[in-house]
């Protein structure tokens, strides 16, 4: 069955409807020998999901949940979209996030089912009058994320933040080869602050 077969079958057929199914699919990752587990992936064992496995496992983080919103907007949309990474350089463990944009009348949404942990919610579909101001907010939010779930020192800087705009991976590649990717990407810089698109 096909992507758009499936997305059809299974009642995803508008935004919305996606924001609720990716709100089911739980955090955890898949390794290279394809079992799962739950928390914070091995770089060397994780492997990247294709969209139908994270569809059938229901578990993943953000790098494969991104690919599955990257493949129903292309597949159940003619809207722009693009996709974006965003993390901290901290020489440990460079906590991070991936997230999806897309484009409509006029205005660019945050597609976020994933951000809400206890007391630190901003799960949602956010709009923003452009990218300049989403990617600013992307920054803030990320960052105050991390102070609240203490992945990093309340007098941490948000300077030691970087964002990537990238393109699809392949699918099966471990973490580091996904950051590898990433690095290749387009890095956002700060200078312009962020040029529109």
């Amino acid at each position: 069955m096909g992507y758009k077969e499936y997305f059809l079958k299974n009642n995803i057929k508008n935004i919305e409807d996606l924001f609720e199914f990716a709100k089911n699919i739980h955090y955890g990752w898949i390794d290279q020998k394809k079992k799962i587990h739950s928390g914070v992936n091995d770089a060397n064992e994780y492997s990247l999901q294709s969209p139908m496995e994270l569809i059938k496992n229901k578990i993943g983080i953000c790098w494969d949940m991104t690919e599955l919103y990257r493949c129903w907007f292309s597949t159940m949309t003619n809207l722009k979209f693009k996709t974006y990474y965003i993390f901290y350089e901290d020489k440990k463990g460079c906590p991070s996030h991936s997230i999806l944009v897309f484009y409509k009348d006029s205005h660019v949404y945050w597609f976020e089912p994933w951000f809400d942990n206890e007391d630190f919610h901003y799960r949602g579909i956010h709009e923003y009058k452009d990218i300049n101001e989403l990617l600013e907010n992307f920054k803030s939010i990320f960052f105050k994320y991390l102070i609240f779930t203490k992945k990093v020192e309340k007098d941490s800087s948000i300077n030691n933040i970087y964002i990537y705009k990238y393109n699809k991976p392949k699918y099966h590649i471990n973490g580091f080869q996904m950051r590898e990717h990433i690095n290749h990407s387009e890095l956002i810089k700060y200078k312009n602050i962020f040029q529109n698109e």
